[in-house]
């Protein structure tokens, strides 16, 4: 068996083992906890680590384990550690950052380019991501505002980072229908490394540029969701691109610049099981319609401080909602 086809049995064999370990499991006592304190927008987390989740008031951290497949770069690990704190049911900020214990590069050596095109890189971190958030609840639509800052501690050279500070705001609405949501939003910025965060990318970018996002969620047996979305990410202004893998058919490039340079659209779909209130196993698989390249994950993410199930917590929702209509 080769090396790529043992690591995506292990990935299998790893959902099936946490999908049976989450029939099996019960934590009154953290249901308790949590049902306790207030709810906030379905589905609302810290990017890349879907267990941090800001339905527990005050501080919370967690950190995702998992492995990534690109079409272009081939496999590699990921390590992303997150912290948030709930100030309200209505107001919560997080910080996260991702590091590659091990990540295939573009070549930059000429002599060896040729034969070599890719090597490796070990210990490298991306940028560094704080997130503020604001959520409401109103009679038929759910709202979150966003505002994302980046700070450059990632090499841009080799495409892990924008190489300085970077922005972006966005505005999601949601609506919920029994087991299953429609939700649709939009923002804009200056980097597309703000964007769509938690698909695992090979390049980061400079420049003004607006994006999209629409799709639906359904909540699933065993307290899983499943969630896709189709997104389109539209530059309006000059472009600067820094990629750590050329995409296929490209020449090998890192740095390209133009008006259209950061231009992309594509389809997410995103799987998450909760295994335990402190576990929450969860995939991706991401087609980017525009470059080209497939890119598909799995991870484990682990929270220090665990919450009830999302079933629950919905129940949980509505009665706050209902609670606040009736003392408008």
């Amino acid at each position: 068996m080769s090396d790529a086809n043992f690591r995506l049995a292990w990935l299998l064999a790893c959902l099936s083992i946490g999908v049976c370990a989450r029939a099996q499991s019960t934590d009154k006592t953290m249901q308790v906890q949590a049902a306790a304190q207030s709810a906030t927008q379905a589905g609302e987390e810290v990017p890349n680590v879907p267990g941090v989740t800001a339905l527990l008031r005050g501080f919370n951290a967690g950190v995702t384990f998992s492995q990534v497949h690109d079409s272009s770069a081939g496999w590699y690990n990921l390590f992303t550690p997150a912290v948030s704190y709930t100030i309200s049911h209505h107001f919560s900020a997080d910080a996260s950052v991702a590091i590659y214990p091990d990540r295939l590069i573009q070549n930059h050596n000429p002599a060896t380019d040729t034969v070599q095109p890719l090597v490796a890189t070990h210990g490298e971190v991306g940028d560094t991501f704080i997130g503020l958030h604001g959520s409401f609840n109103p009679r038929l639509l759910q709202s979150a505002t966003t505002a994302t800052f980046s700070v450059p501690t990632g090499n841009s050279s080799d495409g892990l980072g924008a190489g300085r500070f970077t922005f972006d705001v966005s505005e999601r609405a949601y609506r919920s229908f029994g087991r299953a949501g429609l939700l649709a939003d939009f923002g804009g910025g200056n980097s597309s490394g703000t964007f769509n965060r938690v698909v695992t990318r090979n390049e980061d970018s400079v420049g003004r540029l607006l994006h999209f996002q629409a799709g639906f969620t359904v909540d699933l047996p065993l307290n899983s969701r499943f969630q896709s979305l189709a997104y389109e990410q539209l530059p309006i202004g000059n472009q600067t691109v820094y990629s750590s893998v050329s995409a296929p058919g490209a020449p090998p490039q890192t740095v390209t610049s133009g008006m259209a340079a950061s231009e992309d659209n594509g389809v997410t779909n995103i799987l998450s099981i909760p295994v335990t209130p402190h576990f929450t196993l969860w995939s991706y698989y991401n087609r980017s319609v525009h470059l080209g390249i497939d890119t598909a994950s799995v991870g484990l993410t682990y929270v220090i401080r665990g919450t009830a199930t999302k079933r629950q917590f919905s129940m949980i929702d509505r009665a706050l909602r209902e609670a606040e209509g009736a003392n408008r």
